[in-house]
Parts: structure tokens; C-alpha cells; sequence
């Protein structure tokens, strides 16, 4: 990951805590401990983004190499072109 990914990343994370702190405080949730714990779920949503592959912003992607390698033996094919059959309009004579 680049460091501008890594800082999109944190940022992330940071408005994950602020949300998951703010919810429990102001739903009167003082304890400590338990806000504490609120910093550990809000890392959920964050990881889960940096594992998924198909997220374009942090996912973790193959490098150029690998992707190359998976081109090279595609074979192009071109999908068969529908045919349209035209409409017969009736004639309704009032």
C-alpha cells in the first residue's frame, strides 16, 4: 500500500472511532473499559475494507506482474450479436 492510501486508511479509522465513541457516549455509556472496546469495533469496518480485493480505494490488489501473467493466456471472443425482428403494426381502422 502507498502512503497515501495509508493515510486515507487512518483517516478512515479515525471518523470509525469518533462515530462508535460518540454513539455510546451519548447513549450514556461512561465506562472506560467499554469505550475502550468501542475502539476495537471501530477497526472492523476499516480491515475489512484493506482485505477486500475488490475495493478500489484501500483493497489489496495483485501487482502488475501477476495480473499480466493472468492476461496473456485470455482468449478474446466477441459475443454473438442479437437479431431484432421488426414489429408488425396493425392496422385498426375506426
Amino acid at each position: 500500500m502507498s502512503t497515501t492510501q495509508l493515510k486515507a486508511l487512518f483517516a478512515s479509522y479515525l471518523r470509525s472511532i469518533l462515530s462508535a465513541v460518540a454513539a455510546l457516549y451519548l447513549a450514556g455509556v461512561t465506562d472506560p473499559k467499554t469505550l475502550a472496546w468501542s475502539l476495537v469495533a471501530a477497526l472492523l469496518p476499516v480491515v475489512t475494507r484493506a482485505l477486500n480485493p475488490k475495493d478500489k480505494a484501500f483493497g489489496i490488489v495483485p501487482s502488475v506482474d501477476v495480473v499480466a501473467e493472468a492476461i496473456k493466456d485470455v482468449k478474446v471472443t466477441k459475443a454473438p450479436t442479437k437479431t431484432v425482428t421488426p414489429v408488425k403494426k396493425t392496422n385498426t381502422k375506426k
